[in-house]
C-alpha cells in the first residue's frame, strides 16, 4: 500500500501521467529551446458517453441532497435500445 501511495502521489491529478516526466522544462510548450511538447491527440476530444450519463444523473438529482450533492453516488449501465 505504501508503494501504491508513493506511485500515485507522483501522478498528475488531472491527466494521470507521471509528474516527473510531464513537468520537465524541455517539454514546456512555451520553451523555445524545448526538445518536445505535449499536444492534443488526433481525433480528440471525444465524448465519453458513460461520463455524460453520470453527469446527467448528477445534474438531475442534485436537489435530492442539496447540502451535500457530492455525497450522492451515481452509477450507470449500458442498456440495449429497443
Amino acid at each position: 500500500m505504501v508503494a501504491l501511495d508513493e506511485y500515485e502521489s507522483g501522478l498528475c491529478k488531472q491527466c494521470g501521467q507521471p509528474l516527473e516526466e510531464t513537468t520537465k522544462p524541455e517539454y514546456d510548450f512555451n520553451n523555445p529551446f524545448g526538445v518536445a511538447l505535449y499536444e492534443a491527440a488526433p481525433n480528440t476530444p471525444v465524448q465519453c458517453h458513460c461520463c455524460a450519463a453520470l453527469q446527467r444523473s448528477e445534474r438531475d438529482t442534485n436537489a435530492l441532497n442539496p447540502q451535500f450533492p457530492g455525497a450522492m453516488l451515481h452509477a450507470v449501465r449500458l442498456v440495449r435500445r429497443g
